[in-house]
């Protein structure tokens, strides 16, 4: 009896150690995958606007390449002149041509291929 107790007290505190040591590899792992695939990979740079094309500067910050999918300003998709791909901490340019009148905001949304979109606002002064 004694020696079934040991036994089942020892599986007991083995098991609870071990699920300890995968908590913790488990919680490591997600903070990695967390700065590997952040849920916002693209980071604004800088805007510039004039009557004929909309210029973004985008900053990458995912561990991985991220590719520009679409782009719209005013929810009106914009096709892109050549494929965007943004490498790890790397900065990309998006140009989007169009008519944009003076003293007008447009809304613009960049999606990316990993992470959400990048949404801001730009005026035309």
């Amino acid at each position: 009896m004694k020696l079934a107790m040991g036994a089942l007290l020892l599986t007991f505190i083995t098991a609870i150690t071990a699920g300890f040591f995968v908590y913790q590899f488990m919680f490591n792992l997600t903070d990695k995958m967390k700065a590997a695939f952040p849920t916002q990979s693209l980071h604004l740079g800088s805007v510039g606007i004039n009557s004929t094309c909309i210029t973004v500067s985008v900053r990458n910050f995912a561990s991985v390449n991220v590719q520009i999918v679409e782009a719209y300003v005013d929810d009106v998709r914009y096709g892109l002149e050549e494929s965007i791909v943004v490498s790890p901490s790397g900065v990309g340019t998006v140009n989007l041509y169009g008519a944009y009148v003076e003293g007008e905001t447009y809304t613009v949304r960049i999606i990316p291929s990993l992470g959400s979109p990048l949404v801001f606002d730009v005026k035309n002064d």
